[in-house]
């Protein structure tokens, strides 16, 4: 057993939809896998209690005994996929080997090739501050590693470079505009505070506090499109400002080679 903090999050206390599809992988995935089923571990903006209005992605852990047959990965993603069609969402689902779990480098996924955890110490230090819900199996701080300050920082800059492709496409989905800002302001915040623990609401809070009033009005519209109650000129602000401020993030970022403005993004997700 463990003395470091165990879920803060009863799955009684997310809502019904995310409950019961999590219930049913759980299930489907245990008539599967049998024993080689360790552990589910849910997250998110979907089990806070300031959750968004629209439901987000389930994100979800899945340890595994070992990576599995390329027939059961299969019937993996049917059951999967089975469960979010009938529910009305998308899970954002990371396999995990049980012997990869236990380390504190990325980890790949267990049976999708080339794809990588690239927020894995992100992960580790939310559920190792008890926000997560277990859905089934050991609590993660049973298996996963602490993780340092430089794992964590090194995935903070993959976060960015994951918007600012977003922001180089072109992606000017209100939904997309606001994760932007707001998950930039959590990046901020993480980098200044050492605290990676916040919801990208309460990242929005902190902005509005501390960053200077040229970027509050669109925060406010983010954290307004955040709950789809924006209005059209305040999703039309969002558009028109979330490239200056990820621009804005990039350059606040401690000097590194991958930090320095002239630099390009990577956008490889490691």
């Amino acid at each position: 057993m463990t003395d470091r903090p165990t879920s803060s999050v009863r799955i009684e206390d997310v809502p019904e939809v995310a409950r019961t599809a999590w219930t049913r992988l759980r299930d489907e995935l245990l008539s599967i896998l049998g024993d080689e089923l360790v552990a589910i571990w849910a997250y998110g903006s979907i089990i806070g209690a300031d959750r968004p209005h629209r439901p987000a992605d389930l994100d979800t852990h899945v340890i595994l005994g070992s990576r599995p047959s390329a027939q059961t990965a299969q019937g993996i993603d049917g059951a999967s996929q089975a469960i979010a069609a009938e529910a009305g969402l998308e899970w954002d689902t990371w396999y995990v080997a049980l012997e990869d779990a236990r380390q504190p480098d990325h980890p790949l996924h267990a049976f999708r090739e080339g794809r990588r955890d690239t927020a894995w110490a992100l992960h580790r230090a939310h559920w190792l501050c008890g926000r997560f819900v277990n859905i089934y199996g050991p609590e993660p701080a049973e298996v996963v590693p602490t993780p340092t300050w430089p794992e964590i920082e090194v995935d903070l800059y993959r976060e960015l470079e994951h918007i600012e492709r977003h922001v180089h496409e072109g992606d000017t989905d209100p939904y997309e505009a606001a994760y932007a800002i707001l998950n930039g302001s959590r990046i901020l915040h993480s980098i200044e505070t050492h605290n990676v623990v916040l919801s990208k609401r309460e990242a929005g809070t902190w902005a509005l506090t501390y960053l200077p009033e040229r970027w509050h009005p669109a925060v406010g519209a983010a954290l307004r499109a955040y709950d789809e109650r924006a209005s059209p000129a305040e999703v039309e602000l969002i558009a028109s400002e979330m490239a200056p401020f990820i621009g804005m993030v990039r350059l606040r970022l401690p000097a590194t080679d991958e930090s320095a403005p002239d630099a390009l993004p990577r956008w490889s997700g490691y």
